[in-house]
């Protein structure tokens, strides 16, 4: 089920799997200007979000990171280097449903994004290390 998309070069799109989800199910899938399809990436869990910095490091967006049901605070940000070795950027996240640059590198992220009260979603602004 594919749920975001990012275009660096390439398309890449990340999945949100099948409930109950289940640890390191979803994928980040690289698709090219002519239609092939590979896994960039694997071993993500319920991915609502994809996005490229500046220095073309990639970041994913999980919306839970637990096995199951989506669990609220459970949300992380990754990136992976171009070596592939991945790093937690934000955890701790309750339902966030996108991200996003903006101006000077700044990450960006929906909070609260579903399963709260109409009115509760707030958008973060990430310190990116």
């Amino acid at each position: 089920m594919p749920t975001t998309v990012a275009v660096h070069g390439n398309f890449f799109i990340g999945n949100l799997s099948l409930f109950p989800a289940t640890a390191g199910e979803s994928n980040i899938f690289k698709v090219t200007p002519s239609g092939n399809i590979k896994v960039a990436r694997s071993g993500v869990m319920a991915v609502l979000g994809v996005a490229f910095d500046q220095d073309n490091r990639l970041y994913v967006l999980e919306t839970f990171d637990v096995p199951g049901f989506p669990t609220p605070f459970t949300g992380d940000i990754l990136r992976f280097d171009h070596s592939g070795k991945v790093e937690t950027i934000a955890s701790g996240l309750a339902f966030p449903t996108a991200m996003t640059f903006g101006p000077h590198g700044t990450l960006y992220v929906s909070n609260f994004g579903f399963g709260f009260p109409a009115g509760s979603g707030q958008i973060v602004k990430v310190s990116v290390p």
